[in-house]
């Protein structure tokens, strides 16, 4: 995977944080490209000679052709972003959304690889937009060419009159070419990313009008979107179908019943009604969905001081990712490293266990393929298998011989797309605090009444970070130390706090691993931590679900109970006020009361029968 190197092409490598308000130019272009090399004499050509009163930013998704060569070539004015993986059309254009965010630009214009307008269009819909602070997103007329003849099919079909005076308000436009005012731009935040090509524009378009803004286009304007007029094949207008649905589900101009009912309902429809059960599978696929988006729904606005210190941040928390045997989890996980903003400018550490069969060997040849792509990829290799515990304890003592502070991920995991910049906020405004010893991601007992950042007295192992000065002051390996430690304290306090009123038996697990009986490495760090009255700090919404109860793990049954969606926006970290921090009741009682849901002897009968089924007849 491509690493971007040159500090002078990339918006992010700014040395200088971004001073919001302060305007050099006043318009953002971004355009995302993917193997543009034919189209960046027409996209760009026009920026050549007349840019004032803006910058022009390309984020490129892992181009194949070599359109990054050429753009540093031909277009030097050009800001290029090099992502080492596909991010798809809407996080792409959110690396674009964020920075002109951050460096207080009024407004930005998205323009397609495929289409170009001229900068005198641009300026033209930014001094309008500002004095109609009732538009959210307006467009020029879409003409199939330059000659601005004949208007681009998909327009005419969502805007069939393109004449009149003054802005013509529609339902949707196509993203071809669209300017966002900044100030729409905070009230209806970024794309989707649950969205990776068609159906974000749509999905953007219904949230624009439930803030009460306009979508549409002046008549007197017009640019060229180059796509074809041909048909669209059958498995693309599949896809469309359901980005459609998917647009649908996530409308918050619906009422919940009505997103329900164009969503999955319509869904199932299709499916009857052509008989193919593609639109099944999607449904399905839809439901199993409904808490990711409900997540989305219910986000709160956008964060301006917490964006402001993602992007100004220079040093990225190094990632300590520990591998064996499961090579489509690694990729998965891999890939969800990847798609992180951050990504490219963090120490990914991979430790792989050791041990025989091919599926180890499979797992290291992929790792190898990462460290040959990256130069921030670093490859430990063991020589024979020492087990998760060994791995975790000496893998984060290594990353701490050269860190301050690390991230650790197991390959089984899945990721917020913005999972790293929470973790890095939360290694950075809370380090001054020596309460709090633990960051942890994985929130699976998330319930309504839960806050966001809330404090436990509680050792999640589900990707979590922690401090070299914490770790080499706390981090105990004798367990049966531990336990002693443990029977002398009050009980009330910790042991009967560690147990969760008896529904989660921790120092029942602990005794058991100074028998022998296992070897986790979790139980010693969490009890280190409550012994010593240390706090974590605990996301929610979730930034972390586990994938790995599926049944291919070594101590991991088929069960779904902890599964969580992640978090479909970027979070940041919230600063502490008033005195020492404490942990937060309400998160320990919700705590308390999952594991008395999940850990009685009806929920582990039905647990057992579910996992039976599965088994015999899945």
């Amino acid at each position: 995977m491509e690493h971007l190197q040159e500090t002078t092409t990339d918006p992010r490598s700014h040395q200088d944080p971004p001073v919001a308000e302060t305007l050099v130019v006043e318009t953002l272009v971004v355009i995302v490209t993917y193997n543009a090399r034919e189209w960046l004499p027409v996209c760009l050509s026009p920026f050549r000679e007349d840019r004032e009163a803006m910058d022009i930013l390309v984020v490129d998704n892992a181009s194949t052709d070599g359109t990054p060569e050429l753009i540093r070539r031909e277009y030097p004015f050009v800001r290029l972003v090099v992502r080492p993986t596909n991010l798809g059309f809407g996080m792409g254009n959110n690396l674009g959304l964020e920075y002109a965010l951050a460096n207080g630009y009024k407004g930005v214009m998205l323009i397609n690889q495929d289409a170009t307008c001229t900068a005198d269009t641009i300026r033209a819909l930014a001094d309008r937009c500002s004095q109609d602070r009732t538009i959210g997103i307006a467009s020029p007329v879409h003409y199939s060419d330059r000659t601005q003849e004949t208007i681009e099919k998909g327009f005419a079909h969502y805007c069939p009159t393109a004449v009149g005076d003054g802005f013509r308000s529609v339902d949707f436009i196509n993203a071809a070419l669209w300017y966002i005012p900044r100030q729409a731009l905070i009230e209806v935040g970024l794309f989707a990313p649950f969205f990776f090509q068609y159906g974000e524009d749509l999905d953007y378009c219904h949230r624009v009008r439930s803030a009460g803004l306009r979508v549409g286009y002046f008549p007197d304007l017009g640019g060229a979107h180059y796509r074809s007029n041909g048909g669209i094949p059958a498995d693309k207008r599949k896809h469309l179908d359901y980005v459609y649905h998917l647009a649908e589900f996530a409308n918050p101009l619906h009422s919940p019943q009505q997103r329900y009912r164009y969503g999955i309902g319509g869904l199932v429809k299709k499916a009857l009604q052509h008989r193919d059960t593609f639109y099944l599978r999607k449904a399905q696929e839809l439901w199993s969905r409904r808490h990711l988006i409900n997540h989305w729904l219910s986000r709160p606005r956008l964060d301006p001081n917490g964006l402001r210190r993602a992007l100004s941040r220079t040093d990225q928390a190094p990632v300590l990712l520990l591998v064996y045997n499961r090579p489509e989890h690694t990729k998965k996980v891999l890939a969800d490293f990847w798609r992180q903003p951050e990504a490219p400018q963090t120490p990914l550490y991979i430790l792989s266990d050791g041990g025989t069969g091919a599926e180890v060997e499979e797992v290291r040849e992929i790792i190898r393929d990462e460290a040959r792509r990256s130069p921030n990829v670093t490859v430990w290799l063991q020589p024979t298998n020492q087990g998760l515990a060994r791995n975790v304890t000496d893998g984060v003592s290594r990353v701490l011989d050269r860190h301050d502070r690390v991230i650790v991920l197991e390959d089984d995991l899945e990721l917020s797309p913005y999972f790293l910049r929470w973790m890095n906020d939360c290694l950075d405004t809370y380090a001054s605090y020596p309460e709090i010893a633990h960051i942890h991601g994985g929130t699976f007992y998330a319930r309504r009444g839960l806050h966001p950042n809330h404090l436990l007295r509680f050792a999640g192992s589900w990707g979590w970070a922690t401090w070299r000065d914490r770790w080499q002051s706390l981090w105990e390996p004798d367990g049966l130390k531990l336990l002693r430690q443990l029977d002398a304290m009050p009980y009330s306090e910790y042991k009967g706090h560690f147990d969760y009123g008896g529904f989660q038996k921790f120092s029942r697990m602990l005794c058991r691993q100074t028998m022998g009986e296992n070897d986790s490495w979790a139980i010693r760090w969490h009890a280190s931590l409550l012994l010593n009255d240390k706090l974590s700090v605990n996301a929610y919404p979730p930034m972390v679900n586990n994938r790995g109860f599926d049944g291919t793990g070594v101590h991991s049954a088929n069960d779904d109970r902890y599964h969580t969606a992640v978090c479909p926006y970027p979070q940041y970290a919230t600063p502490l006020s008033g005195g020492t921090p404490t942990e937060d009741p309400e998160a320990y009682r919700i705590l308390k009361r999952y594991y008395a849901r999940h850990n009685n002897k009806v929920a582990k009968g039905l647990l057992k029968i579910k996992e039976l089924w599965r088994r015999f007849f899945s």
